[in-house]
């Protein structure tokens, strides 16, 4: 890298990723870190504005040091500072040019260049180097070889497929970056591609969950030993309860097992593809509101008429998500986890995906670390739901914020939440403080949208 580029990076990441790349690649990056420096500092400033946090004196400058403004934020700061380095590494990717409602599940995924929008570690990957984004970041549209690992000593539940086999041997998908860190020994590939999740991938007939022991964007990307096992009973107990959206059900687990328990560092999920409806597009909401590397508009500003979308949004979304919390069940229900079917631009279906994080009112035939108070429970599904999927949806769409929120407000049905919903301040998830301190079980708090 030539010297006069040093005097453009500000922090080791920077420099290191600088250096890593090259030519144009290499151009393109020193050319977006002043943009991807102020994304992110866009996000510490929201921080600061509704989170619970301790005070700062300052909010400009680069964005890892004003974090480091609070207490025991050390850590943070390396992960802010890595943030933007591979922010301004996923705007050197070049555009799709595959028109929108014509593009695959895949390239949908793989268009959510910026990562969280509310997140200060939106593009964290710690522990990834700068080919590590190119080789793994759907962003940057690799594909991906799973190793297969030949898993002698295993557990698995649910319907493993006999293609993932040899003989009796269960071949266990495992991420490459996982494979080398682990040194686990491989007998053949399954070629793959990263979707938004980055440790989920598309291949074949499945959706691969993998485990990655690195930390992206708010955690490190493991499988437990209780999430291994008990996987397909979730989705069993949801397929079940859930009415109104579809499921992309988990289908099988399996783990190494170390120790005589499932290892959380070698684990995965799979999931059935979803299926393609004739004439829809598949994508999660998150690839609607995104906004293209080149600054155009979010492709859900050219759907039509914002107004009548939210409406038929809406309808399709808000009764089951409320019902399911009166009946005790609150869904993680972001613009990751949803997915939302398209036919010539309108909504008509919605999947819901990773079930994982799903909390319930204590019930004997789901795991302890699901269950959770009617408190807890409306908080998770306002936080998610609300204050960050409608949010999201609400400030992209080009028309009158009040008036949105009345279409919103115009399709909840009569639950024991819905007042709440339509008065009280609305639950966000702090997650900037969840990174200062895992422990939190603070919530942060955004004026109630209804009201306005």
């Amino acid at each position: 890298m030539c010297q006069d580029h040093v005097i453009l990076t500000q922090t080791q990441v920077e420099t290191e990723f600088a250096a890593a790349l090259e030519g144009e690649r290499a151009e393109r990056f020193l050319a977006a870190l002043p943009a991807a420096r102020e994304a992110v500092l866009q996000r510490v400033r929201r921080a600061v504005d509704v989170e619970p946090l301790p005070a700062v004196e300052r909010t400009d400058g680069h964005p890892a040091d004003v974090v480091r403004q609070w207490p025991n934020s050390e850590r943070l700061a390396r992960e802010v500072a890595h943030s933007v380095a591979g922010l301004a590494l996923a705007r050197t990717a070049k555009p799709l040019a595959t028109p929108f409602l014509d593009r695959t599940l895949e390239e949908h995924e793989q268009s959510v260049v910026d990562g969280h929008p509310l997140h200060p570690c939106c593009r964290n990957r710690t522990g990834f180097t700068a080919q590590d984004h190119l080789d793994y970041g759907p962003e940057h549209r690799p594909r991906t070889a799973l190793r297969l690992h030949p898993a002698d000593d295993h557990v698995v539940f649910g319907d493993w497929p006999e293609e993932l086999r040899d003989g009796r041997t269960l071949l266990l998908p495992v991420h490459p970056w996982q494979a080398t860190r682990k040194e686990v020994h491989s007998i053949g590939t399954l070629d793959a591609s990263p979707l938004m999740a980055l440790r989920t991938l598309s291949a074949g007939a499945w959706h691969v969950k993998t485990t990655l022991s690195a930390q992206i964007t708010s955690a490190v990307r493991d499988i437990s030993a209780s999430s291994i096992t008990t996987a397909t009973t979730v989705s069993d107990f949801l397929e079940r309860t859930v009415e109104g959206i579809e499921l992309q059900r988990n289908r099988a687990s399996a783990a190494v097992r170390t120790n005589g328990e499932p290892d959380r560092e070698l684990g995965v999920i799979l999931r059935d593809k979803p299926a393609i409806r004739p004439n829809e597009t598949l994508l999660p909401l998150a690839a609607l509101t995104a906004r293209p590397v080149d600054g155009a508009k979010p492709p859900i500003c050219h759907l039509g008429d914002p107004v009548q979308w939210l409406t038929e949004f809406a309808e399709l979304a808000v009764p089951p998500i409320m019902t399911l919390l009166a009946r005790g069940v609150a869904l993680e229900a972001h613009e990751q986890n949803l997915l939302v079917g398209l036919t010539n631009g309108r909504p008509t279906r919605l999947v819901y995906r990773d079930l994982a994080d799903i909390r319930v009112s204590p019930r004997p035939d789901l795991p302890d670390r699901l269950h959770a108070d009617q408190e807890a429970l409306r908080a998770k599904t306002f936080a998610t739901f609300f204050a960050t999927t409608l949010t999201g949806l609400v400030t992209t769409l080009e028309a009158p914020t009040a008036e949105l929120w009345q279409v919103i407000a115009g399709t909840l049905p009569d639950t024991p939440d819905r007042h709440a919903l339509l008065h009280d301040p609305i639950p966000a998830k702090p997650l900037t403080l969840m990174r200062l301190d895992p422990a939190t079980k603070q919530w942060a708090h955004l004026p109630n949208p209804f009201k306005s």
